[in-house]
């Protein structure tokens, strides 16, 4: 009996230790008002292995909006976690800018020539990868879910160069450690070079080094929903498309079942 609860002591520690959401702060470096605003700013990060999680890459559509928000499209679609997806434009549809892709079906096209199409974010069905929408190592045909952002915030571990310095805005980001972890997240208002800077930092995401990062819509458009804890960050205004992060079946397709296992957050 003794041997018993001692393993689901164990158990129970092995969970706690390896919560699937973290928040991260620092003391506000902000000038002028947006320092008098808030003393502190924040990350707020979802972290999952892409061995047993998967992306699922969700479109509102061109008429209707198909969720109206990023809380009812992931439990809609039975996801443990997720955050509001790519840049789109102005129009009365809310045209996506760059490729879109679910369940293998492709809605919108790759695109380039803009820092808001930079890079690809996509699920192959049996791992997730970030590369330059100029570097693609797999076929666009062989992506179940895809999904373009930027510009690149994080680069083979250094922070990008050249980001902007003068927007300060909530963000939203997509980074991994280069060895299968990953972490989808937003924060407080920040410019872009401030959020490479700290992501560049030793120990930033405690042990989640980060080796590559990139930008996603931001702004009024950032927003994060997290099962377990329920945290739910709603966007401002309404958005195109949303990332959510599900469970990988056996077969290494996308499972929609919300029930995690301890051992399968970060």
């Amino acid at each position: 009996m003794a041997r018993i609860i001692f393993i689901i002591l164990i158990c129970t520690l092995s969970y706690t230790s390896h919560a699937a959401y973290q928040a991260f702060t620092r003391h506000s470096k902000q000038p002028g008002i947006w320092g008098l605003l808030s003393h502190e700013e924040r990350i707020d990060a979802y972290f999952f292995q892409a061995g047993t999680h998967a992306l699922a890459v969700l479109d509102e559509g061109d008429e209707q909006p198909k969720y109206g928000s990023l809380e009812v499209a992931m439990k809609q679609n039975s996801c443990v976690a997720g955050v509001n997806g790519g840049y789109f434009s102005a129009d009365k549809k809310r045209t996506p800018l760059g490729l879109l892709k679910h369940k293998g079906k492709a809605g919108h096209q790759l695109a380039s020539g803009a820092f808001t199409v930079a890079g690809v974010l996509y699920d192959t069905g049996k791992d997730i990868k970030l590369e330059r929408s100029t570097k693609l190592s797999t076929p666009i045909p062989r992506m179940t879910e895809a999904i373009q952002g930027g510009p690149f915030l994080i680069d083979n571990g250094r922070a990008v160069t050249g980001l902007d310095n003068k927007k300060i805005a909530r963000r939203t980001f997509v980074a991994t450690d280069g060895k299968g972890k990953w972490c989808l997240a937003t924060t407080t208002p920040l410019t872009l070079r401030q959020l490479a800077l700290w992501l560049s930092k030793p120990q930033a995401m405690g042990k989640f080094n980060i080796q590559t990062a990139m930008n996603l819509d931001g702004g009024t458009s950032s927003a994060i929903w997290i099962a377990k804890p329920r945290i739910y960050k709603a966007s401002f205004k309404e958005v195109r498309n949303y990332i959510g992060v599900t469970l990988r079946s056996a077969q290494g397709s996308n499972s929609h079942t919300s029930k995690e296992s301890p051992n399968q957050a970060l």
